[in-house]
């Protein structure tokens, strides 16, 4: 059982109050991105009747406690995947006891992350009540949310000893400052309210209202940076509210999580639910506000929940209104109802980059002017003002600030500054997009162009079998010496061919020709202008020659045609079985995503990875500081995440470490890198490590070191011949696996930096993204919205990359692609379907050339279908994965260890894994056919279902303005959410059976409990304390050695962003000197940070 320790927070006997609902922090640990589960979780605590305050992924042990004092929270619930959960916990819960809020209870969970010593651990410690896999098995999820609810039923934060002399309480004191307001909202302020010192304090109200969606949070959380920027000293306070559910009483309070300026000391925030206010503002707002002014706050800001047409709710607390809105209600029908614009000071239109919002803002200057009979104002002295608050420092909130200040400055004699505004001539903000108007219906577009090919191919394929028949007519009227019938047919036959046209008829002719070839034994094709000779077929042990590649046999020239045009040849267009004629026999696809630990320890495991294989296909795992761009240190919670589920890379030097003995521009060797968040970094630091390896090969062969001239014939060899890819999807990550680091905008700008670097020094066998499904599919979502999200911004990016003016035909080829393959069976045709897509769009719509038109994708097996319970099983679940990758013609493939369920897998379990995919290779027969999904009706079903599907998402998407624009709205994360409620409640319920886990289960077993501690003996690789402080010594000695060049660096970083200079370029000279957190600080500041969403 749990111990709880109280502390002197909060009581826990029995007595009879008025019940409140129980407020929850939930939250994915610091550096951890699985939010798919506390999403789901959140959900559930919400329809139980809980005060839900979700702060998202990425949640360090100092932003949930202080979430949780803030808020006066009873419950925090964390997730934890990525290891470092003891830390975390401990952490958490060290903050909360030193601040007096002991009473706080921990839950958390991390499947089999969590190892059953660790649940152990933090129960026997008091810290967190973990749930195991065994407890989601035998509670299910809402057993499991009902019984952390039981952990608190009794805790009562309204006793009237928790509660400070209000006299005594400072603003800086956030813990005593949150329980008055607990009071407050209690009902019981009265006797407090009374206590209060009349305060001399001048502390201006500022109220936002305005309609759902329309922005408020994240307005609201730029007007405090801007506050901050220009007044570092101001004490803010920020009260918002949000509905209250009728049904359940439970409430979603969902602007915290927007919050990117709560990291200061000088901002402090509550939220509070409507509960039975009944409008839009907490009865406990107005005691709140007295409160907040009566402690030294000097500036409050109230949001309120979205409101209707003739809620005013605001002016009623407010000093200053702004009333902030969309082009959606900017309609003069909708305006001339709209009580805001007679009572708010400011009218904010934000999300000003949308089409529509120009008229939009001349209709509401319009009503404007009637409401307020400003009738001979200009339109710049309207207090209408556009913005887009979602852009880092946008102009528009820097106006807004601007004239808010003078606002308050003349009417209680303040003196906040505010940085002038830099606007557009016309006196509006920047209104630049990453795409022009124009061609936000692209995927529209792409959706009618493969459906015009295929009623094109039913066309085309009719008129060759007409044409057949007519010929076919033509030669038995000869031979029956009925001339002139002859002569009529063949006549109507020409016409016909020359309406099908030589393009068409030439394919019936490859297709003959290709067949006899096939057919003799042998073959050839040419790759970069060298020919290929081939074997066509392999013996079985029977004596059969199989053929590699098996054909049609049909003789109708309408089939034939058909086919070719939907299916085709491996290698030919439109690539729908594959992108090559033929697979290698000197390279297996085989790619084992590694690290663990140090650059030592992970650098050993990729030479025994490598050992004995002809090829070195090697692929980084990063550990989770790394991959959020934070140097390794000490704090607890940054600690226990160093060296854990990968490798820590935070320096140039532990770079060069990783690789040593790999040759990075041998031919045979190619490296994959799994990083995203700040990868320009890490791209720029294997860059810079590939060509320090070819300056000291060339002084070992020369016995001196290059001159300056040879150093740059390096470089360009370097570029030109180092193989592998870089992840880099930032798309993805706004919507799936949430490494996202920087503001989107500022993250898509600097992969333009990158597709430009890479044309301009033609870096030609290098990948610079790997467009990614993979992790769309770990946050829940199914294989059709897997394949859909991916190609969906696979297209964004082509479109990006030509707005910034590059020809696609000049990066297209600097594309790879990245999917996950589960057990559902439209795995088994999403890369076929993919390479279809991809093609025909690129040829008919984009006019892109042969090799921009393939597809070239990496598979790994799914994550998410690794159990926790009966473990060794899940490697006959990668086995049948990995059969569908290879059967469908993956370019590479990972197969997971049966351990990865709990972390770091051991050498011993990543050799099965890699065996896996060895047997299927080289000794499944079937496999020596290369095309056997080709022919089978199923297949073929599957290819045009979820063909269809995919188009239909991506006009779903092209309604809402194409994937920046669905990601404004949330459709992608709120597809994602669905579909993993879907999976998690089938699983639960045993809808989908899971062998093992829901059924066929070993009543014998040893549960992952903490009970069963002691019997867990799977041997596990973790990180130990000698290993992450020799790690955290050297990225501090090598900042110490190099600090001066390293501020120059940076100095050099920052200039290039003000001038608009392509960043990448200069992260290729400073990367010798800066860290990975020195660079990512800077570009924080520079570029501004992602604002998290629900």
């Amino acid at each position: 059982m749990l111990v709880v320790n109280t502390g002197r927070g909060g009581s826990r006997k029995g007595r009879s109050r008025k019940i409140t609902p129980i407020r929850v922090i939930t939250a994915a640990a610091i550096f951890d991105g699985h939010d798919a589960a506390i999403g789901i979780f959140r959900r559930i605590f919400q329809s139980m009747g809980c005060e839900v305050i979700h702060l998202g992924h990425d949640r360090s042990a100092e932003d949930v406690a202080l979430a949780a004092i803030q808020e006066d929270a009873h419950l925090i619930a964390i997730t934890s995947y990525q290891g470092g959960a003891v830390e975390m916990f401990t952490h958490t819960k060290n903050i909360l006891d030193e601040a007096g809020f002991g009473h706080v209870v921990l839950v958390g969970g991390g499947g089999g992350t969590i190892l059953p010593s660790e649940i152990k651990h933090l129960r026997d410690t008091g810290i967190a009540r973990i749930y195991s896999p065994d407890d989601g098995r035998n509670l299910g999820l809402t057993g499991m949310v009902e019984d952390a609810m039981n952990l608190v039923r009794d805790l009562d934060l309204t006793e009237e000893s928790r509660f400070p002399d209000p006299n005594e309480v400072t603003c800086e004191d956030h813990g005593s400052v949150s329980k008055l307001l607990t009071m407050a909202e209690r009902g019981g302020s009265e006797g407090i309210i009374s206590k209060l010192n009349d305060s001399t304090n001048i502390c201006p109200v500022i109220g936002l209202t305005g309609t759902g969606g329309a922005g408020k949070s994240s307005l609201t959380d730029e007007l405090v940076l801007r506050v901050l920027r220009d007044n570092p000293d101001c004490k803010i306070a920020l009260l918002a509210t949000d509905p209250t559910r009728k049904r359940t009483g439970g409430a979603l309070l969902g602007d915290r999580i927007r919050m990117n300026s709560l990291r200061s000391k000088s901002t402090f925030m509550r939220s509070y639910a409507s509960r039975d206010s009944g409008r839009e503002l907490s009865n406990a707002v107005d005691s709140s506000i007295q409160i907040c002014k009566s402690v030294g706050f000097d500036l409050l800001i109230v949001e309120t929940s979205g409101i209707g047409q003739g809620d005013d709710a605001i002016t009623e607390i407010a000093d200053v209104s702004l009333y902030v809105t969309t082009r959606e209600y900017g309609a003069p029908s909708q305006l001339e109802k709209l009580a805001a614009l007679d009572f708010a000071d400011f009218i904010v239109l934000n999300k000003f980059d949308r089409p529509g919002a120009e008229d939009a803002l001349v209709e509401i200057r319009k009503q404007v002017k009637r409401n307020k009979e400003m009738w001979d104002a200009s339109d710049l002295e309207l207090p209408v003002i556009p913005t887009v608050a979602s852009r880092f420092a946008d102009a528009g909130v820097d106006y807004l600030w601007e004239n808010i200040s003078k606002y308050l400055n003349q009417k209680f004699e303040t003196e906040y500054q505010a940085s002038p505004a830099k606007m557009g001539s016309d006196g509006l903000p920047d209104r630049s997009q990453p795409l022009p108007p124009s061609r936000h219906g692209y995927l529209s577009e792409v959706s009618n162009c493969i459906r015009e090919y295929h009623i094109n191919t039913e066309i085309q394929a009719n008129l060759a079998r007409s044409i057949q028949d007519l010929e076919n007519s033509a030669k038995i009227m000869k031979e029956s010496g009925a001339d002139r019938s002859h002569e009529e047919l063949i006549k109507q036959a020409d016409q016909m061919r020359q309406e099908l046209g030589d393009v068409e008829l030439r394919s019936l002719e490859k297709l003959e020709n290709t067949m006899e070839q096939y057919e003799s034994g042998r073959a050839s094709y040419s790759v970069r202008g060298k020919e290929i000779e081939v074997d066509t077929t392999s013996k079985t042990l029977s004596g059969l020659n199989l053929p590699r590649v098996a054909l049609p046999e049909t003789e109708d020239w309408g089939d034939q045609l058909k086919w070719i045009r939907s299916e085709n040849l491996p290698g030919s267009f439109p690539f729908t079985a594959g992108v090559f004629p033929f697979k290698r026999q000197d390279e297996l696809p085989v790619r084992m995503f590694a690290g663990e630990g140090s650059a030592e320890r992970t650098n050993q495991r990729y030479h025994f990875l490598a050992k004995d294989q002809p090829f070195n296909r090697l692929s980084v795992a990063f550990d989770s500081p790394s991959l959020y761009g934070h140097d390794p240190e000490d704090r607890l919670d940054i600690f226990g995440k160093v060296c854990e589920s990968g490798v820590s890379i935070s320096t140039v030097e532990e770079m060069d470490r990783l690789f040593d003995g790999f040759n990075l521009c041998e031919p045979n060797t190619s490296v994959s890198m799994t990083i995203n968040g700040n990868y320009w970094w890490h791209l720029a630091a294997f860059f810079r490590v590939a060509h320090r390896q070819q300056i000291r090969i060339f002084e070992e062969e020369n016995g001196r070191p290059p001159d300056e001239k040879e150093v740059e014939e390096l470089r360009k060899f370097t570029l030109s011949n180092v193989r592998g890819t870089v992840q880099a999807d930032q798309l993805k990550e706004a919507m799936g696996q949430n490494t996202l680091v920087f503001n989107l905008d500022t993250s898509l700008k600097m992969m333009g930096d990158v597709a430009e670097y890479y044309v301009q020094n033609q870096i030609r066998n290098h990948y610079f993204v790997s467009i990614s499904g993979y992790h769309i599919a770990e946050a829940g979502a199914n294989p059709i919205t897997q394949a859909a999200l991916t190609l969906a911004n696979g297209l964004t990016y082509v479109e990006l990359f030509r707005a910034r003016g590059l020809d696609p035909n000049d990066f297209l080829h600097n594309f790879s692609w990245f999917f996950s393959n589960g057990m559902d069976p439209e795995y088994a045709v999403i890369g076929r379907v993919a390479r279809r897509i991809w093609s025909i769009a690129m040829r008919d719509m984009y006019g892109v050339n042969e090799k921009g038109q393939k597809l070239k994708y990496h598979i790994q097996s799914s994550g998410r279908s690794l159990h926790a319970q009966e473990y060794t099983w899940n490697d006959y679940r990668t086995t049948l994965q990995a059969l569908y990758a290879l059967a469908d013609n993956a370019n590479s493939l990972h197969t997971n260890s049966r351990d990865e369920a709990f972390g770091t897998p051991t050498e011993q379990t990543v050799r099965d894994a890699v065996a896996i995919q060895l047997i299927l290779s080289k000794e499944y027969g079937l496999l020596q056919n290369e095309n056997p999904l080709q022919g089978s009706f199923v297949t073929s079903w599957l290819t045009k279902s979820v063909e269809e599907e995919i188009l239909r998402i991506f006009e779903e998407m092209s309604r809402r303005g194409g994937v920046l624009g669905a990601l404004e709205v949330n459709y992608q994360r709120n597809r994602i959410q669905d579909e993993s409620m879907v999976y998690e409640h089938r699983k639960h319920t045993g809808e989908i059976p899971i062998i093992g886990v829901n059924t066929f289960k070993d009543p014998d077993g040893v549960t992952l409990s903490a009970d069963d501690a002691d019997s867990f003996d799977l041997e596990v690789t973790r990180s130990d304390e000698v290993e992450k402080r020799m790690v955290i010594e050297r990225n501090i000695d090598f900042k110490t050695k190099n600090s001066e060049k390293s501020e120059a660096g940076i100095t050099l970083l920052k200039e290039a962003a003000r001038n608009g200079e392509n960043l990448f370029e200069v992260m290729m000279d400073i990367v010798d000197h800066c860290t990975v957190g020195e660079v990512t600080k800077a570009l924080f500041e520079i570029g501004g940070q992602f604002r998290r969403n629900m």
